[in-house]
């Protein structure tokens, strides 16, 4: 992703773990990594549309200069100058059974 900062450009790259899921007809995109959610009527549009708002956001932090204060707040970390995000370590379906 590039990005305008005044006069300059700077380029970020990170890998960002995205979910999605099928709710009904409408799919939906998270990414648990930011706590970004987007929908859509198809894979290829909530994809799109989440890369739309991600590419919003970022460009609102760069340029309010707190890109690294609002990743750190998420739990991503800097190792030699690049940022990474928390890793999920598992996927799983847990089972809930209530006594109501």
């Amino acid at each position: 992703m590039w990005y305008t900062l005044g006069m300059r450009k700077t380029r970020i790259d990170f890998d960002i773990p995205l979910v999605f899921m099928k709710e009904g007809k409408a799919f939906v995109a998270f990414s648990p990594a930011l706590d970004l959610y987007e929908h859509g009527d198809s894979y290829k549009d909530v994809l799109d549309a989440f890369r739309r708002k991600l590419t919003i956001f970022l460009s609102e932090l760069v340029k309010m200069g707190t890109l690294e204060k609002v990743l750190f707040d998420c739990g991503w970390t800097k190792i030699k100058n690049r940022l990474i995000p928390p890793q999920i370590i598992d996927r799983k379906i847990e089972s809930v059974h209530l006594a109501v």
